[in-house]
């Protein structure tokens, strides 16, 4: 067991380890998969599925949390005041919220394609070399944890792996 701290409170996290069998039968479906920014991923068929993009829909009220907390940060004083950590507060809870969004997408994305196909082919990105390019970086998941980035490759492809090894 371990004690995680969020910003919107501790959680306890208990670990089982279970293996998980679900029964299936094969239909031959195959189905490979070509990870993008304009669109999420497209299959080989060309069906296209589009990102969400819950960080790019949130940042209005990102920018507005993130201006209140910068007035209330007061470099005279020793310690940080109680309203500057009551925003900051206010502004993590928003940052994780866009963070949860993202994750159960692409859980639950993940999940659809298993289901529905027999062997899932993906692009191996070097996600974090991707990053680099300051002008896209932004629209890259650097890491699960990561709450920054908005296209979630690296949680969606971890699932899958996850999700496939059944």
């Amino acid at each position: 067991m371990r004690v995680i701290r969020r910003a919107d409170g501790y959680y306890a996290q208990c670990c089982l380890d279970l293996e998980r069998r679900e029964k299936s039968q094969y239909t031959g479906n195959v189905i490979g998969l070509d990870l993008g920014l304009e669109h999420f991923y497209t299959d080989q068929h060309g069906n296209k599925v589009s990102c969400p993009k819950f960080l790019r829909r949130a940042e209005r009220r990102l920018k507005k949390h993130q201006r209140r907390l910068s007035r209330r940060f007061r470099k005279d004083s020793k310690g940080q005041s109680k309203n500057y950590l009551k925003q900051k507060q206010r502004l993590g809870k928003l940052h994780l919220k866009v963070q949860r969004q993202r994750r159960d997408w692409a859980i639950k994305l993940a999940r659809c394609v298993v289901a529905s196909n027999d062997v899932v082919v993906y692009e191996d990105l070097q996600v974090q070399n991707l990053v680099k390019n300051h002008h896209l970086a932004k629209s890259f998941a650097l890491a699960v944890r990561s709450t920054f980035q908005d296209a979630a490759w690296s949680i969606f492809t971890g699932w899958l792996d996850d999700y496939g090894k059944v």
